[in-house]
């Protein structure tokens, strides 16, 4: 039996109609057909064809999912400050114990990356839902980016008593990529198998190039552990948000349950696929499948110019001049004592109109870089970059100049970009990150003619 329902309603009466027609015809078993005028109507008034009992459900598992994950947030926003004040109070009562404030150090550092991790995760999945998130394509050096990565998780292994162990099979080393994302789709990958591997365990990270054509490389991405492992029923989860493993095994493990659908939502933004095997106590193994537009005049350069490189035993930023901009007090201070600590120097202006002003007579040789900040009193950065480009001192259109701010997101190095900036840095200050980059605009002297 089928109940027609008349299409010359409002729209507030078709809405009562059609809950009532649903809900009588669901009692008695009627199935219950709308014309295209009420359906237009009723999907305009913000309701589903589902009945009332439904729909109200539907809310409360959206309402306990925002709850939820709340309170997980608080947890694990709070345990790491617990930890950075906890440990900031007991050195103030240490200071003369060199060993205990080595060990302090130690521990504040861990709780600051993983707190910054937690936000980082938190705005990427934000932007993620909001569909913000883009690729920021360039030109990259995949054995680079795997050399960055082996130091990275070889010490985090190395800490747990470890081994890592990674081998790579390429035909093409030049791609058009997004390397910021390739390196966070696998340092999650990795630092999760570190992270769920015991100690005395084995991880291994397998690069290798599939066939494809002379225009785009394909490449595979292989991570293996032998560590605890992941039950069937949680890995048809696992790339959903906000889910986590409860076990005993992985119940100390902090976490905000975003990063494997982080991980996944930008292999699919990449074009590519990810799949994952395990079994508890046997181990994990993630495959990751990217192809990439090869980049053949740097390809076809590279193994022209195959020259082994020397050894760096100092520093890149050993013996360069900076002109900062911050008006962070404490920043600044952060900021001139870690440059310091590598052997450079800077000149710190607390606001974008006096770091113009002190550019403005500036002479050659005087600065090798500008550090700017983005949001600051009088004048901002944007602002500061476009009038250094085209003010009267030439300089101002040659010079680099960085951005290091918390402003992190794409449309922000993009904003960076546009007024004339060379690269965008995020805070807090990673300096490690700041010598990758230098090293990309300093100037060497040309090779002399025999």
């Amino acid at each position: 039996m089928k109940l027609a329902v008349l299409p010359n309603l409002t729209k507030k009466n078709a809405r009562e109609i059609a809950l009532s027609v649903l809900r009588e015809g669901k009692a008695l078993g009627i199935q219950c057909v709308m014309c295209d005028s009420l359906k237009a109507d009723f999907i305009q008034g913000d309701f589903s064809f589902l009945p009332e009992q439904e729909a109200l459900q539907s809310a409360e598992r959206a309402s306990k999912a925002k709850t939820d994950f709340l309170s997980n947030m608080s947890h694990d926003i709070r345990t790491p400050m617990n930890a950075i004040i906890g440990i900031t109070t007991l050195m103030k009562n240490e200071l003369h114990e060199p060993e205990k404030l080595a060990e302090h150090l130690g521990k504040l550092e861990t709780s600051g990356q993983l707190l910054l991790g937690i936000i980082n995760n938190i705005l990427d999945m934000s932007r993620i839902e909001s569909g913000k998130t883009t690729l920021n394509v360039e030109k990259m050096n995949l054995p680079q980016q795997i050399s960055q990565l082996d130091n990275i998780i070889r010490q985090q292994a190395g800490q747990r008593s470890q081994t890592f162990t990674v081998s790579t099979n390429l035909q093409h080393e030049n791609v058009l990529a997004d390397p910021n994302r390739l390196n966070q789709v696998l340092m999650n990958i990795l630092s999760n198998a570190v992270k769920y591997t015991p100690t005395g365990g084995h991880i291994r990270f397998e690069v290798e190039e599939l066939p494809r054509n002379e225009h785009y490389a394909r490449y595979r991405f292989v991570v293996q552990d032998n560590g605890i492992g992941m039950s069937e029923e949680f890995l048809k989860h696992i790339f959903e948000p906000f889910e986590r493993e409860c076990t005993s095994t992985v119940s100390k493990v902090q976490g905000t349950g975003l990063g494997m659908a982080i991980t996944k939502s930008i292999v699919d933004l990449m074009g590519g696929s990810i799949s994952v095997e395990s079994a508890t106590g046997k181990g994990t193994r993630f495959e990751v499948v990217l192809e990439f537009p090869i980049d053949t005049k740097a390809d076809t350069v590279q193994k022209a110019q195959a020259l082994p490189e020397e050894e760096e035993t100092t520093s890149p930023l050993c013996g360069m001049k900076f002109l900062c901009a911050e008006d962070n007090a404490i920043n600044a201070e952060i900021l001139q004592m870690l440059l310091e600590t590598k052997g450079a120097s800077c000149t710190i202006c607390p606001n974008g109109q006096e770091i113009v002003d002190a550019f403005a007579s500036v002479k050659p040789g005087e600065y090798d870089m500008i550090l700017m900040d983005v949001q600051m009193p009088v004048m901002d950065g944007l602002e500061a970059t476009r009038r250094i480009r085209n003010g009267e001192n030439p300089l101002g259109r040659i010079i680099p100049i960085l951005a290091m701010t918390a402003n992190a997101f794409l449309e922000d190095m993009q904003k960076s970009k546009e007024a004339g900036m060379d690269e965008h840095l995020s805070k807090p200050v990673d300096i490690s990150a700041l010598e990758q980059t230098v090293k990309r605009f300093r100037v060497f002297p040309p090779p002399e003619n025999k």
